[in-house]
């Protein structure tokens, strides 16, 4: 992290696995790994505490170019959930990496990981399908 504790490259790194809401299409859901101290960065001081660890997931919109951050504690007897606003900064970085990640995992740009997305669940398609009949006619 930067002496201003922003983060950097370094800091973080994007699961390959990748999701698209259900709702609208047009949001990606990532999991941050946190190679930083949660501690400082966040404030929460959880580091001492056995059993209890920081989970960041990203949720980007490519089509209006938005990213929330959502944190969660995960404990072994609950979670506790909060927001962060991310830096303008922070949030290039992270919009950056997550466009490197689906290019190499997916071989696409965000919007197209998200059009695409239901084109190859074969669920999706089966309800497709399905709408297309009623009644037995097509």
């Amino acid at each position: 992290m930067k002496e201003n504790n922003e983060l950097e490259r370094s800091d973080i790194a994007i699961d390959r696995d990748m999701e698209v809401d259900c709702d609208i299409g047009q949001e990606i859901t990532v999991y941050i790994e946190t190679w930083f101290d949660v501690d400082k960065k966040f404030g929460i001081h959880i580091n001492d505490e056995d059993g209890t660890w920081l989970n960041l997931y990203g949720k980007y919109n490519p089509f209006v170019d938005t990213l929330r951050l959502e944190c969660e504690i995960s404990r072994d007897n609950g979670s506790e959930f909060f927001d962060y606003e991310p830096t303008a900064g922070e949030a290039q970085l992270i919009k950056d990496m997550i466009a490197a990640q689906m290019m190499k995992e997916y071989h696409q740009t965000p919007k197209e990981f998200c059009e695409n997305f239901y084109d190859t669940d074969d669920l999706h398609n089966e309800l497709l399908d399905s709408d297309m009949t009623m009644g037995g006619i097509q």
